[in-house]
């Protein structure tokens, strides 16, 4: 009995061990190659050093190795950017600028398969999600006060001053440097704080 449980226990370590090779394996696969569609159970099996068939095993299809792997990877970009207090605009910018040095690149690939890919428009639209949530905790207190549909209006605009696409505009279309990309998100979030109200709450256009 006690050999037997012994066998059972060193069979699940040896399981969990294979399944977190399999997930690392996947998450530098998405991280390095251009296109997340020409990743194959191939290539996760011959990088994690775990057969095909044990991965379809405990994964059940390619998509369900990539979903774990979007999973960490999540989880991991969350780290990237710094909490800050709220309402301090300099830190958030800089956090923001911080995190996009490190992920831009692979945020801009991901959007550019966005349509190709069903589980990557749904880790995207997640990861929407998440930043509007951060907008609403980073500069609420700016925004107290204001009649609901301005309150909105004005956090649209800040999700468009703070998003990634602005990012590569400036750092890899127009060749800024940090420092000078940082000042030009800041300067945008900045204006869109101080906004005078629009007539009557409405949203603006």
């Amino acid at each position: 009995m006690a050999t037997r449980g012994y066998r059972q226990a060193a069979r699940a370590e040896q399981m969990r061990a294979n399944v977190d090779r399999v997930i690392g394996s996947a998450v530098s696969l998405v991280k390095k190659t251009r296109r997340t569609a020409d990743i194959t159970l191939d290539d996760m099996a011959r990088d994690s050093g775990v057969t095909v068939r044990t991965i379809l095993r405990r994964f059940g299809s390619r998509e369900g190795v990539l979903e774990a792997a979007f999973g960490q990877i999540k989880t991991e970009f969350k780290g990237y950017r710094q909490p800050t207090p709220p309402g301090d605009v300099s830190a958030a910018v800089r956090a923001l600028l911080d995190q996009y040095e490190l992920i831009g690149e692979l945020n801009m690939r991901a959007l550019e398969q966005e349509q190709q890919l069903p589980l990557l428009h749904r880790a995207l639209t997640e990861a929407r999600r998440s930043h509007r949530e951060w907008l609403i905790e980073t500069f609420g207190p700016a925004l107290a006060g204001l009649p609901p549909a301005e309150r909105e209006g004005r956090l649209d605009a800040l999700y468009a001053a703070t998003d990634v696409y602005l990012w590569k505009l400036l750092r890899r279309d127009l060749k800024l440097d940090r420092a000078a990309a940082e000042a030009t998100f800041e300067r945008l979030v900045r204006g869109v704080l101080t906004l005078p109200a629009t007539p009557n709450g409405k949203r603006r256009k």
